[in-house]
């Protein structure tokens, strides 16, 4: 096995595993251990995995969770979600069409929100539909000190869809929204790394509601001023898939944007894992 750093801030490229074989202790801390300190980790050549052998991959990693997107499940594995840009939703539109083309976390509505997200080539376009990923560690350290101390205690409320995002909102998650009687989740806008220790700046943009001091408009426009500053091209790699790929993102230390730049008469079609994480601080 031979791991590949791909920038000096993020990124790491895996080579010669066979993730369909048993993987020992010690290769299993490897990859870990490259997840936590690449942010994204990219295990090559793994296109003749069964969906039973790629979630075993997955569980490498710590207790998979559901997906909160139940609509797409792969036959026999609900903690298997499936992306594709030829779904359709209820009214019949792209079911993936604006979302998630935004800087984010998963799941941040939740109390305890997965600490990787896995994203798993199945089909990909002739060019383009590359995932973006930002390690927003190394962001955070390199912010001026006035901004981090401005945002470091800041706290969101965090919901399905935001209401100031209501006219952007693919219509089934509108719905499941304005029917949703559960409270906001409140979550710190800088995180720290439950194994690292270190801070980040964390948060999903389209869940948040508010910041808490502000009104919903206003946060939007703070987040991405904050996104503007964060997503330098030092500290984001954009990956192209290759068939087989599986993409380990440490959701704990960075912002993530699925690319929609394809020919969209092509299918770009993932499979993604969710590992269950703790609850943030």
């Amino acid at each position: 096995m031979k791991i590949t750093k791909v920038k000096e801030h993020i990124g790491a490229i895996v080579t010669g595993i066979d993730l369909a074989e048993p993987v020992d202790a010690a290769t299993q801390k490897k990859l870990y251990a490259a997840a936590l300190e690449s942010v994204v980790l990219v295990i090559r050549d793994q296109d003749h995995l069964t969906p039973a052998q790629l979630q075993a991959a997955g569980e490498l990693f710590g207790e998979l969770m559901e997906d909160q997107n139940r609509l797409y499940l792969v036959d026999g594995h609900p903690l298997i979600s499936v992306l594709d840009n030829f779904h359709k939703d209820s009214k019949g539109q792209p079911a993936k069409a604006g979302k998630n083309a935004t800087w984010h976390t998963d799941h941040t509505n939740q109390e305890r929100p997965p600490k990787f997200t896995m994203l798993y080539a199945v089909a990909v376009p002739d060019k383009g539909g590359a995932t973006s990923v930002c390690n927003s560690r190394a962001a955070y350290m390199g912010l001026p000190d006035d901004v981090k101390q401005h945002i470091t205690g800041m706290q969101t409320e965090n919901t399905l869809i935001s209401s100031a995002r209501f006219h952007l909102a693919n219509p089934d998650i509108l719905k499941a929204q304005l029917g949703s009687e559960k409270p906001p989740t409140v979550q710190p806008l800088v995180r720290t790394h439950p194994e690292t220790g270190t801070k980040a700046v964390w948060f999903h943009k389209s869940k948040t509601e508010k910041i808490i001091g502000m009104t919903p408009e206003a946060t939007q426009d703070f987040l991405q001023d904050l996104t503007d500053q964060i997503t330098q091209p030092q500290f984001c790699y954009a990956h192209e898939y290759q068939r087989g790929d599986l993409l380990i993102i440490d959701d704990r230390a960075s912002l993530h944007k699925a690319g929609h730049d394809f020919d969209h008469s092509q299918q770009r079609r993932l499979y993604r894992m969710l590992v269950r994480g703790d609850r943030p601080y």
